[in-house]
């Protein structure tokens, strides 16, 4: 049984961000013209976006018990997102990134341990896969935490629940998750070891290793999208940045709604994922990962 719910598993960080004239240079300090506190992180970002976009999305992460695990619950649970905390073993505070937005640009730099989920424990004993996929259409995983993304991904298969990957950058275990991926996307600075800087060759590498479809997405210029034929162009909506941070992860989110929506079907990749680019453009004229919410979305 299949339905519209998103399930997302991987990386959850508090994220604490400015909005600034630029960087500052060593021992500078600069002025934040605004800022903000939420919960970050890939999935943790396309959770809020499917939510958004169908009312309710399930994040299964791994969180330490801590104060800071709260607000970044809080804010979660406000954004309409269930929050599965399937691995609590870790100590001390959650993740937390320290993120500079550069006005005008929309450009950021962002801080963050994100080593420490990479190197994970063996999958809890008590995970249930099955049960966190009942009522789902999809799932994301964004290639953290595969102690708990990658049986969520091999359960969904197994139910015909299609997958998307977030792949991120490039990491030793990569080719296990694409085995378990429909649909990988990547960005065009992603690079496999054994490939380079080729987006042609970074897509026919990313079939190879297991995914139905790949896509390499480069900013403003159109995605590179295939199933295995031709590489096809999707356009993306152009749009004044504000603000740059997630917006990937947006992407991910609203792509892996609509499959949520209306299933995978790879002669409406395409289409769907120029949909998922408008809800981007929402998400890039505003400062922050929240306040776009708040606005109109894309028929």
């Amino acid at each position: 049984m299949t339905g519209s719910r998103v399930v997302c598993a991987g990386l959850t960080t508090l994220d604490v961000a400015h909005l600034v004239d630029g960087v500052p240079p060593s021992n500078r300090k600069v002025a934040s013209h605004d800022f903000f506190v939420a919960a970050g992180g890939p999935a943790t970002n396309a959770a809020v976006t499917a939510a958004r976009l169908a009312g309710a999305a399930t994040l299964v992460t791994a969180l330490p018990s801590h104060p800071l695990s709260d607000l970044i619950a809080a804010d979660l649970a406000a954004c309409g997102v269930d929050l599965v905390v399937a691995d609590a073993s870790a100590s001390g505070p959650p993740l937390t990134a320290a993120i500079l937005v550069t006005r005008g640009t929309g450009d950021r730099a962002v801080v963050s341990p994100t080593g420490a989920a990479v190197t994970v424990p063996g999958t809890p004993a008590d995970f249930a896969p099955d049960v966190l996929l009942e009522g789902a259409g999809a799932v994301l995983i964004d290639g953290y935490h595969r102690h708990l993304s990658l049986p969520l991904a091999h359960a969904a298969r197994e139910r015909g629940i299609p997958v998307v990957l977030d792949a991120g950058s490039h990491k030793h275990y990569t080719d296990a998750l694409l085995a378990v991926t429909d649909v990988a996307v990547v960005s065009d600075d992603f690079v496999f070891p054994d490939v380079g800087a080729d987006p042609q060759a970074t897509l026919a590498r990313l079939l190879e290793a297991g995914a139905s479809a790949a896509v390499v997405t480069r900013g403003p210029q159109p995605m590179l999208v295939t199933t295995g034929g031709a590489v096809a162009e999707v356009p993306v909506e152009a749009v004044d940045v504000v603000d740059s941070l997630g917006a990937g992860d947006v992407l991910h989110g609203a792509l892996a709604h609509r499959l949520a929506a209306q299933g995978y079907e790879a002669s409406r990749l395409g289409d769907d994922l120029a949909w998922a680019s408008r809800v981007v453009a929402i998400s890039l004229r505003s400062f922050g990962t929240r306040a776009w919410l708040a606005e109109p979305l894309p028929h």
